[in-house]
């Protein structure tokens, strides 16, 4: 029993964890209009780039690469 709350309370931790750690801020959106970049690494260090999606500013929106679970989200104004 006591195993079976230890295993449930971990895997609670662990989802909020993981929703707090990907939620962006609205306050940290910039105001306007912006280019939407999204990142994607191949490891949680963050040093080599794999992927990339991009939308805004007018312009149609694209991607290359790979999408994983390790990204970066950058706001660049137009």
């Amino acid at each position: 029993m006591e195993g079976m709350l230890r295993r449930g309370l971990l895997a609670v931790a662990m989802a909020v964890g993981i929703l707090t750690a990907t939620a962006v801020p609205a306050q940290a959106i910039p105001p306007g209009d912006t280019l939407l970049v999204f990142a994607y690494y191949d490891s949680p260090a963050k040093t080599t780039l794999v992927g990339q999606k991009w939308s805004g500013c007018g312009q149609p929106a694209g991607q290359w690469g790979v999408v994983t679970p390790y990204r970066n989200i950058f706001f660049t104004p137009c």
